[in-house]
């Protein structure tokens, strides 16, 4: 099976709806149309991500010098190398190291068939949305809740519980009604909490050190969650139709489907790829994680490449 080849526009920014025009970029467009549009009229809503994107994904095949001139042709832009090199110290170029893996996961593959998506399109929608979730997650200069923010409220339903079910995968793994043992873990998140605090560290959020972005990093399960929300609205007026005599048993379920492209750009492991457990039971991992944050705000975070 091959990818076919995106065309090199070569347009600049101020070009960006010429983008709209290429058909590789179509599932790419209806996405970011949606979640990052820049021209909104009464029957029309543009973006400039599909232009911002296609441009990252040639820039990935450069060296710095390459990329500097395309950037100033691009962008149309009078900076100078110099001042460009300073500015792109911490550049991420598009990761595309998965297209292997994307490629060879027959369950995935058949999937896609299944629901009647062009492969290679799919693919520019996958490294698309894959692009957009690092870029807002790697140095994303503001963000919500903390992780001290979701210890401190783990405290506080801990301190009402009467009981502790610890899972790995979709089995339980350990499960405990001591009420001894429950005060007790309690009693040491409080004792870190004052350690913290005893300490003077700086940046505090609620009296709680901000710990969500580590060495610049959003923490990987909202970076699951908008990936997630992405690929959801994509599929939403989308159905599967499986051939009843095919030899291969092909999952219609959404959030598998899902599941298997966190497993691909690797945001999770073979869990994920997996429609049911050794128990039968079937996979639940991705629905389990977007119940637990259904009632909180995704954290503010700003792109480095994209506008958001």
């Amino acid at each position: 099976m091959q990818i076919e080849e995106l065309p090199d526009l070569g347009e600049n920014i101020e070009e960006y709806y010429e983008y709209h025009d290429v058909p590789l970029l179509d599932y790419v467009c209806e996405v970011a149309n949606k979640f990052l549009p820049n021209l909104q009229q009464e029957y029309m809503t543009e973006s400039k991500a599909p232009a911002i994107f296609s441009n990252r994904y040639f820039e990935s095949k450069l060296n710095i010098e390459e990329r500097y001139q395309r950037n100033k042709e691009f962008y149309i832009s009078n900076e100078s190398f110099d001042d460009y090199q300073k500015r792109n110290t911490d550049y991420r170029k598009l990761d595309t190291s998965f297209k292997e893996k994307f490629l060879n996961n027959e369950d995935l593959q058949n999937t896609i068939e299944a629901f009647g998506l062009d492969v290679s399109k799919f693919w520019y929608l996958l490294l698309f949305v894959y692009d957009y979730v690092e870029d807002i997650g790697t140095n994303a200069p503001t963000v919500g809740k903390t992780i001290m923010d979701d210890i401190n409220d783990f405290s506080v339903k801990l301190s009402e519980a009467t009981s502790i079910i610890l899972k790995k995968d979709n089995r339980k793994s350990y499960t405990t009604e001591c009420e001894k043992t429950i005060q007790t873990i309690n009693t040491a998140l409080q004792f870190y909490f004052n350690a913290i605090k005893d300490a003077g560290i700086d940046n505090h959020v609620n009296g709680y050190t901000t710990f969500d972005l580590k060495d610049g990093y959003l923490d990987i399960s909202y970076k699951k969650w908008k990936f997630t929300e992405m690929f959801l609205y994509f599929l939403e007026d989308k159905k599967a139709t499986v051939n009843s005599k095919a030899e291969m048993k092909v999952s219609k379920d959404k959030m598998i489907f899902i599941s298997r492209l966190i497993y691909t750009v690797g945001y999770d492991g073979k869990r994920y790829n997996e429609e049911y457990d050794t128990d039968g039971n079937k996979n639940r991992m991705l629905s389990n994680l977007l119940r637990r944050y259904s009632k909180e705000e995704f954290p503010t975070s700003i792109g480095h490449y994209y506008m958001s």
